[in-house]
């Protein structure tokens, strides 16, 4: 730290210490130094100097040096990287500075760490080094069974969006092959392998130099695990409490992104423990915590709520969106137990963080003078929706044994969130023809908004919100019946976005606010949602590709129709009509589809739809789709005589299918020849074909069906085209987010003649914040119209507002044809992110 030395009156006065050592000495403070550990200082002897080679011993068979930036999986497998290099010969460099220069090259409102790992970047690239190792890094051996365990699209896509913020730097410099041990060793093995190769070294170098490296990554985890043991016994005979610090290693564990937190505990009197390090293998926690450091914070957590002399410190990041949800289930585990949340970003001033440590130090010692042995219990109302292979859908209730039928029961009701008007509408209906008695709720408002925050943090994402809103605003109607029982629908996915964390804080909080009668059921995408059956997925597949087609015929008329308010008075009539038609076989819904088109198309028009500037609506799925998060965005459009095309619901649908092609031949890849034919793998890609044939052959019929209003919009539809842009100009294969499918779909777009580009997401999505660090560059390079704009559920802000018009001048400029002499620039605007409550 820089200290200063004030001399008043021959007495020195020192200003500066992050830590209390200069505050003991003034004030005399005296403690048992000898009894303070700082187990995170062990923590990282072990990691960067007992497990890393010396490199006094390093034999060279290479003249080039490759740079480390001190970032992300820098601080959880250095012991990997380091003896992989050393192995093989490779002088490593290791960053140490943080840049402001670099952390000033951001594309987007990243995370606090994602700017330094920027600002690490740039102290590599000032020293001139010769390659700079920017692993993807995807996912770690999980603790859960049947559970992912990565990391958040900010951790994965490290490499993607410092390529785009350091474009001087040649692709050929960079290093950053897939760390991911999902598949075992030998999988894990083959990214290093390649790099290697790119470096000059045999496949029969790299493997070796691989399985010694990882063998020395094992054997520090060994060492952390047998730390941590002694650690947690130590800290139960303890006089003093003992602080666990949770977090994430690379915002806890280092000096450059903790704000010295470790130390101000030990200069106090206080011995720290780094979660990481602790026995925590066997401790239960909440499902679906698919994120790699979640399952050890929650695990941690688990364990240190039974310890009476362990106190827990939570390091968080300013728009951390994991820990949106995770600091929600740290406080149902730690119940009465106190713990303190410390949240840092690069403005975060040292003052704030002491005052607070200093509070919780208190709050501790009154808590340990008044410790019971009251026993916490939370409401359950014992109501489970059972989806078991060869049984029908039905609720147990666990408490009274009660098995509850789903279909053709007029007591259950199924409650369908409205993420866009259409597609809930016709899903409701094909639900209910099935014999489930579904219930669309209505399109959102900025009610249904202020109801979710009464119950949230306002930390976790807009759709979030909305769901949880939505049903509360239902269960609180005159709608509502104690003597029914609601099965909330909520979809999820496993990872990295927070998404799949929906149904476990609905289903925590619906504890905490004593609901009786309501359930939550979910549906994952990594089974293309088929949880309901063949029949359900048919169906929905019908309604889903109508109202992503009917969407487009809807945003069209807004925009070309001659009198808009009475072409959308008779568009929802017509509407009405299908749904009719939906609630007994949507599959024989094209002839009345055909007159429905026939319709349409003699509403007179001010212009054709082909004539007007068309920009692709991109982003996260949610708000792109939800009527109330976007339609103020398409207003704005069809004011300007733009046509606002929103991505379609079942592009989500097409990407998940690729993704699932793409996993079954990658582990179809690591069986031997002679047993693939065999596999179920093969069965399954087999059925993956029929299945998506059948898929492409029901869009075909309705696009073609409503081709004849001449108000749908030309879009890309071949995935296979719009992941082979993905890869070559933004991210891997391997990166399974909306990132991919956006990024890889807009610039497909834009190739094919549209327009423009927003990218629209919840505030402080990490999707969206990813996609606009990858796509923004790229367009800017390319002089393509585009913007990002985060929704917040309020009305968008003037500075929002005047952005969104100079985009749309540039687009009328542009019109597809790529001349951008007569576009006006942003006044350098990388971004158009709400960051204000506007209360309409």
């Amino acid at each position: 730290c820089p200290i200063r030395v004030l001399n008043v009156n021959g007495h020195k006065y020192m200003f500066g210490g992050r830590c209390n050592k200069y505050a003991n000495i003034r004030k005399k403070k005296v403690f048992d130094e000898g009894a303070v550990i700082d187990y995170i200082e062990k923590r990282n002897d072990i990691l960067f100097r007992e497990c890393a080679p010396d490199p006094s011993t390093l034999i060279r068979k290479k003249d080039f040096i490759v740079g480390v930036p001190r970032c992300f999986s820098f601080y959880s497998l250095w012991p990997l990287y380091a003896w992989f290099f050393h192995t093989l010969g490779v002088e490593t460099f290791v960053s140490k500075d943080i840049s402001h220069e670099g952390t000033a090259r951001v594309e987007s409102s990243y995370c606090f760490p994602a700017e330094i790992a920027h600002g690490a970047v740039q102290d590599i690239f000032e020293s001139k080094m010769d390659y700079i190792f920017l692993p993807h890094f995807r996912d770690m051996e999980s603790y859960e069974e049947n559970v992912p365990a990565n990391f958040c699209p900010i951790t994965q896509s490290l490499p993607y969006y410092i390529k785009k913020a350091f474009p001087e730097i040649p692709e050929e410099k960079y290093l950053a092959p897939v760390v991911s041990f999902m598949y075992g060793l030998e999988k894990a093995s083959e990214p290093f392998i390649a790099m290697a190769a790119t470096l000059g070294f045999s496949e029969s170098e790299a493997k070796a130099a691989f399985h010694i490296a990882y063998e020395k990554q094992m054997e520090s985890f060994a060492r952390l695990t047998t730390l941590g043991k002694q650690a947690l016994a130590e800290a139960r005979l303890a006089k003093r409490p003992v602080i666990a610090i949770l977090g994430r290693p690379y915002n806890s564990f280092t000096a450059d992104a903790n704000m010295g937190i470790p130390r101000k505990y030990t200069s106090r009197g206080y011995s720290v423990i780094p979660y990481d390090i602790l026995p925590f293998e066997d401790q239960a926690i909440y499902p679906n915590m698919y994120w790699y450091y979640g399952q050890q914070d929650m695990k941690a957590g688990t364990l240190l709520k039974r310890e009476d002399n362990i106190f827990v410190t939570y390091i968080s990041n300013f728009s951390c969106a994991p820990d949106s949800f995770m600091l929600h289930y740290l406080k149902w585990i730690m119940g009465t137990k106190p713990f303190l949340i410390l949240e840092l970003d690069s403005h975060t001033a040292d003052a704030g963080v002491d005052t607070r440590i200093e509070a919780f130090l208190d709050i501790i010692e009154g808590y340990r003078s008044k410790l019971t042995d009251i026993r916490e219990e939370r409401y359950d109302n014992g109501l489970r929706f059972i989806n078991n292979p060869g049984e029908d859908l039905h609720i147990k209730n666990s408490l009274t044994g009660e098995k509850i039928p789903i279909k053709n029961n007029p007591r259950v009701k199924l409650l369908l969130s409205n993420m866009g008007r259409l597609s809930a509408e016709l899903i409701g209906a094909t639900i209910r023809g099935l014999g489930i008695h579904a219930q669309t709720m209505p399109v959102p408002d900025i009610y249904t908004l202020q109801l979710a925050r009464n119950h949230a943090s306002g930390k976790e994402c807009l759709p979030s919100h909305l769901v949880l809103g939505s049903t509360l605003k239902y269960l609180s109607s005159d709608q509502y019946r104690k003597d029914e029982i609601y099965v909330l629908f909520v979809p999820t996915t496993t990872g990295p976005c927070r998404t799949g964390q929906y149904f476990v804080f609905y289903e925590n909080l619906f504890k905490d606010l004593r609901l009786e009668n309501v359930v939550v059921f979910t549906m994952d995408s990594d089974n293309s949602y088929t949880e309901l059956g063949p029949e359900f997925t048919k169906y929905a597949w019908w309604a889903a590709l109508i109202a992503d087609y009917m969407k487009d015929v809807e945003t069209s008329l807004r925009t070309c129709a001659a009198d808009p308010a009475s072409a959308m008075a008779l568009y929802d009539q017509l509407w009405q009509k299908m749904i009719g038609v939906a609630e007994n076989d949507i599959t024989k819904v094209l002839p009345v589809l055909k007159e429905i088109a026939g319709t349409i198309s003699e509403i007179p028009l001010a212009r054709k739809m082909e004539d007007c500037p068309k920009v692709l609506i991109v982003g996260e799925i949610y708000v792109r789709r939800d009527d109330f998060a976007v339609d103020e965005l398409i207003q704005q459009f069809s004011k300007h005589g733009i046509v606002g095309k929103v991505s379609n619901v079942t592009e989500w649908f097409y990407y998940c299918d690729f993704v699932r092609h793409y996993e079954l031949k990658k582990r179809l890849g690591l069986m031997p020849w002679y047993r693939r034919v065999f596999a179920k793998e093969f069965r399954d890609i087999i059925d993956w074909n029929i299945e998506h044939a059948y898929k492409k052959n029901v869009e075909k019929n309705i696009r073609n069906t409503l081709n004849v209003t001449g108000l749908v919009p030309r879009t890309p539809h071949n995935m296979d085209t719009i992941m082979k842009n993905t890869e070559k100009h933004f991210v891997g294969y391997d990166l399974y987010s909306e990132i991919s499918i956006s990024s890889g779909v807009a610039a497909t777009a834009m190739m094919d003649g549209y327009s423009g580009i927003v990218n629209i997401s919840p505030f402080a999505c990490l999707i969206g914040r990813v996609i606009e660090g990858l796509f923004t560059p790229w367009a800017r390079e390319r002089k393509y119209p585009a913007i990002s704009i985060e929704i917040d559920g309020n009305l968008l802000p003037p500075n929002v507002l005047s952005k969104l018009e100079i985009f749309m001048l540039n687009v009328k400029r542009f019109r597809g044809k790529g001349d951008s002499h007569s576009m006006v620039e942003q006044n350098g605007a990388k971004s158009a992110g709400i960051d204000r409550k506007i209360i309409r």
